[in-house]
């Protein structure tokens, strides 16, 4: 079976639960949308999140959503001058083509 990944980020408005769960699924609905997928597509999900996002997990949101595919949650290091209030997903799945998406101050990580 052959796996591709696809990468997304985006930012969340603040350290608060509602901005973190509604730029999360925003980045998760988009990443289905753009690449034409269906839960049973997708192999596995991982969520980072950086440091300074500490009111709620990113890998919750989606899970609630309905998602049922295996999901892994973890912290970015803190790096000086890293883009803030950042999380990042790798949508692991089945489909050969991916297209990746950079939303809010995301879009400056990549051209």
């Amino acid at each position: 079976m052959k796996i591709s990944a696809i990468r997304g980020a985006t930012t969340a408005q603040s350290n608060s639960k509602e901005h973190i769960k509604a730029a999360t699924l925003e980045l998760y609905q988009q990443i289905l949308l753009k690449n034409n997928l269906r839960q049973k597509d997708i192999v596995f999900i991982i969520a980072s999140s950086t440091a300074d996002l500490t009111q709620y997990y990113p890998a919750t949101a989606i899970r609630l959503s309905g998602c049922d595919r295996p999901l892994f949650s973890c912290t970015e290091p803190s790096i000086a001058d890293a883009l803030p209030l950042c999380i990042r997903l790798i949508v692991l799945t089945k489909k050969k083509r991916a297209t990746h998406i950079y939303l809010n101050q995301a879009k400056d990580l990549r051209s």
